[in-house]
């Protein structure tokens, strides 16, 4: 699969627009993570579920397609993985798609 098709693929679930609206306002949608900075650090996957109401290993799989499209990075720390968006990346596809989508 390309990049581009890995991208339109993550942007056709309504959980993963989700996730990547909850990211965008990590500070206040997870201010209450202890372990690091929401917006500095990512935020903890198990968070994500929770604020989600869905079984952690379910939102694993939709943050591994978001990390296969570029959208988001995640880092490991001690047990747990944390998530940040790629605004670069977001930011081109959004380009990418409106030149794409342009009418002559």
């Amino acid at each position: 699969m390309s990049r581009r098709e890995d991208q339109i693929k993550a942007m056709s679930s309504e959980v993963r627009m989700e996730i990547l609206r909850l990211l965008r306002d990590a500070k206040q949608h997870f201010s209450h993570q202890e372990t690091a900075d929401p917006e500095a650090f990512g935020v903890c996957i198990n968070l994500i579920a929770e604020k989600l109401q869905l079984a952690q290993p379910t939102v694993s799989r939709h943050i591994d397609i978001l990390k296969r499209a570029g959208f988001i990075t995640v880092q490991r720390y001690q047990k747990w993985s944390y998530c940040r968006r790629d605004e670069a990346a977001l930011s081109e596809y959004r380009d990418w798609l409106s030149e794409t989508l342009s009418i002559a």
